[in-house]
């Protein structure tokens, strides 16, 4: 993808001093201090470091079986935030299972604030691969045509976005990350990803390849531009380690493992396996 050669990401995405986790309507969501000012920062100063995080919190969620286990109780397929406006909140119902995700979301809000939570829009993606035929079973015969949740869920959006409190439901925020991870990780297909909060300017410089310029003011939308950016102009994706499961940025496309020590690791474990599978083969 060449075409991203002469492109350059320049982010001023608002965060603030901290950030809370509040019970409203039987919704759980995050909002920032009150009355706070918040202050603007680029997360393409480390986009390496913005996505290992991305993942790594992506995968707290997509590891988090009591909130799939809820998720495929309620028949929620595909995977959409509004959604718990039918079936209720997962969150705020179930402090004790929920706190520890709870707090690796908010661990993320603070190093990198809240992504934009817009009227008009929802957070839609998938389960994680280990649950396919889980999923694949709960399809329903019949399409529930009641849409007066969906009514709610929007003049709650509008609602936040009146306030100006930048607020979002946290299970808006877990599924946002979970789509990244899942998109990154697991190679989910989406046919295009929108840009928001953008503005592109374009200056040739007295240069013969002109230079394309974007000003980010919505944290999704750096996301998805660090991570085209890594793939398709330094070659690089984000990988976990096929012997210690880290997340790391390789720098082949192909890599399987952080190190060579753990290259070696892992295959001096198969090994081992294979011979005492040979062994318990003679010895039957």
């Amino acid at each position: 993808m060449q075409e991203m050669n002469f492109a350059h990401f320049h982010g001023a995405v608002p965060k603030y001093r901290n950030y809370g986790a509040i019970a409203e309507q039987g919704v759980l969501f995050i909002t920032p201090e009150a009355n706070a000012i918040p202050r603007r920062y680029d997360p393409f100063e480390d986009s390496q470091g913005l996505l290992l995080d991305v993942v790594r919190t992506g995968a707290a969620v997509a590891d988090c079986d009591v909130f799939m286990d809820y998720c495929l109780s309620q028949k929620i397929l595909p995977l959409e935030d509004v959604a718990f406006w039918r079936c209720g909140d997962f969150f705020a119902p179930n402090p004790k299972k929920a706190g520890p995700l709870v707090d690796i979301l908010l661990d993320f809000v603070y190093r990198y604030g809240l992504p934009a939570w817009e009227p008009g829009s929802s957070v839609l993606t998938t389960y994680p691969a280990r649950y396919g035929n889980r999923a694949m079973a709960i399809r329903q015969d019949a399409e529930d045509n009641d849409i007066s949740h969906a009514l709610h869920y929007e003049l709650t959006q509008r609602a936040c976005m009146r306030s100006k409190s930048g607020a979002i439901p946290v299970c808006s925020l877990a599924l946002t990350l979970l789509d990244f991870y899942l998109r990154f990780m697991e190679e989910i297909d989406r046919p295009y990803f929108p840009i928001h909060n953008t503005e592109w300017g374009l200056s040739f410089e007295h240069k013969k390849t002109p230079r394309l310029t974007a000003q980010v003011y919505d944290l999704v939308t750096c996301i998805n531009l660090a991570y085209a950016h890594l793939v398709s102009v330094q070659g690089k994706a984000v990988r976990q380690c096929k012997h210690c499961q880290t997340f790391f940025v390789a720098e082949d496309l192909r890599a399987e493992y952080c190190s060579p020590r753990c290259r070696g690791a892992y295959n001096s474990k198969m090994t081992r396996k294979r011979v005492k599978e040979r062994k318990l083969r003679e010895g039957q």
